[in-house]
């Protein structure tokens, strides 16, 4: 690992431990909810990648180890089927069930259907009150796993908890920073950021496998902002390995994209292309539909023609076709040809339309634009490659457009200085900003905050 990157995170996580390690309110007592925010298939999809952990300690039955977390259900009944678990030596194969909270298991009436008699192990996000035990209709004690919130923060990209009221506090102290000083701290909160996203990679291709990882982060990148998370569930639904020559129709099937009848106003180009992926997927069906309480959450507004979901499914459909090309190129020497391949990708039906039904457009229209084919550079690729090089050349790497909430975050902290435009115009500036966005103006309520007290109060030195 490169030791800059080391030391620009190592001095990141340090403030961190000043200001939650001191007086101020720590993050757990801002919320009682570590999952506000979150749908409850966005933490199943956590489960399933082993974001949420494999080891644990139920609350009566001992020390669990999870050896197989099963096969996510498509449909109605338990969350995961067929299981292996271990309890104290001794080993259970069956179906799990995850839920907020222990009660919700009477509250949906899983107690009294022998659908759930196969329940080996219920996980919960938050300790059940005391005396609580699940049973199914056999009367049986099922085993209870509280899930860590810790792991739920990580697994969501969060460090702490949601918002309190925002005020304006940070200006005072860290307005008058010099820019090396900025810099200093920018480049130290990117490097704790992109550790920490190094370390959930890891994690996930430990238990999904190297190429299911960068598929499932090429999809969450193609979500761009309002449909990261469900590009990314679609992506777990529809592995990689199982798509070979019928990506399109899986993608599209399992994504409920798909209609018995289209449009009237349908061309006949538009006809043809779906009625051959129709055709393809009505043979697969009975493997990937999923059920309505388990389909995916799509957002279609407000997002622009070039972004729909229907498109971002069709980029991620051609990209898996090609995959042996782009595998090569997932590191920092090869950064500018993979943003060439991906931009190259191209579709005789989607490099003119926006959706499934909509008309042709008479300009071609790239799958995957080079704003979004950097994204995954910045993102993924530069965070994942270990090199002294990747590190180096990420901290050079500039951007045009800025979010609006790197632009709030940076405004709070800093102001309106006139330098302010040109601090921003890098990857880590951003990086940086949106990390300390997280930890602490998303997580805190403005008088509480030890951040800019504790910053000055520093020696910054640039790691």
């Amino acid at each position: 690992m490169c030791n800059k990157l080391q030391q620009a995170a190592d001095f990141y996580e340090e403030l961190l431990q000043r200001v939650y390690g001191g007086t101020c309110m720590s993050a757990a007592e801002h919320t009682p909810s570590c999952t506000a925010g979150l749908l409850e298939t966005e933490i199943q999809s956590y489960w399933m990648a082993g974001l949420l952990g494999s080891h644990g300690t139920t609350l009566r039955h001992g020390a669990v180890r999870i050896i197989d977390f099963g096969e996510w259900n498509r449909s109605v009944g338990p969350d995961f089927l067929n299981a292996e678990i271990e309890i104290n030596g001794t080993r259970l194969r069956g179906d799990i069930e995850l839920d907020p909270t222990a009660q919700d298991w009477e509250h949906h009436g899983h107690g009294a259907n022998p659908a759930y008699n196969n329940v080996v192990l219920h996980v919960v996000l938050s300790p059940p009150p005391g005396g609580w035990y699940t049973r199914d209709s056999l009367h049986r004690d099922i085993p209870i796993l509280p899930i860590d919130p810790q792991l739920i923060y990580a697994a969501a990209g969060k460090s702490t908890p949601p918002p309190t009221e925002p005020t304006e506090l940070c200006r005072e102290p860290l307005g008058t920073l010099g820019a090396e000083q900025i810099a200093t701290l920018l480049q130290a909160a990117a490097g704790y950021r992109v550790l920490r996203k190094r370390r959930i990679f890891r994690l996930k291709a430990q238990n999904i496998g190297l190429q299911q990882a960068w598929y499932e982060a090429l999809a969450e990148t193609l979500g761009y902002k309002v449909n990261k998370q469900p590009m990314q569930m679609l992506a777990r639904r529809a592995p990689l390995n199982q798509l070979g020559k019928q990506a399109e129709a899986i993608l599209f099937g399992t994504a409920g994209f798909l209609m018995p009848v289209l449009p009237e106003q349908a061309g006949d180009d538009t006809r043809h292309y779906h009625r051959t992926v129709w055709d393809a997927w009505w043979t697969l069906r009975t493997e990937y539909e999923l059920g309505e309480s388990r389909a995916i959450r799509w957002q279609f507004a407000p997002i622009r023609p070039g972004n729909h979901p229907h498109r971002r499914v069709a980029a991620l459909a051609v990209a898996a076709q090609h995959w042996q090309h782009i595998i090569p190129l997932l590191n920092a020497e090869h950064a500018d040809q993979l943003v060439k391949r991906l931009c190259a990708l191209s579709h005789p039906y989607w490099d003119t339309h926006y959706t499934l039904p909509s008309a042709a457009q008479s300009k071609r229209s790239a799958l995957i634009g080079e704003s979004r084919a950097r994204d995954f550079l910045v993102n993924h690729v530069y965070v994942q490659d270990e090199s002294a090089y990747a590190w180096e050349t990420y901290l050079r790497l500039k951007e045009k457009d800025t979010s609006s909430t790197v632009r709030k975050t940076a405004e709070r902290l800093f102001g309106t200085r006139p330098d302010l435009k040109e601090l921003l115009n890098t990857a880590y500036a951003r990086q940086g900003l949106l990390q300390i966005n997280a930890d602490y103006c998303s997580a805190n309520a403005c008088s509480e905050c030890c951040f800019p007290v504790k910053l000055r109060e520093a020696c910054i030195s640039r790691p």
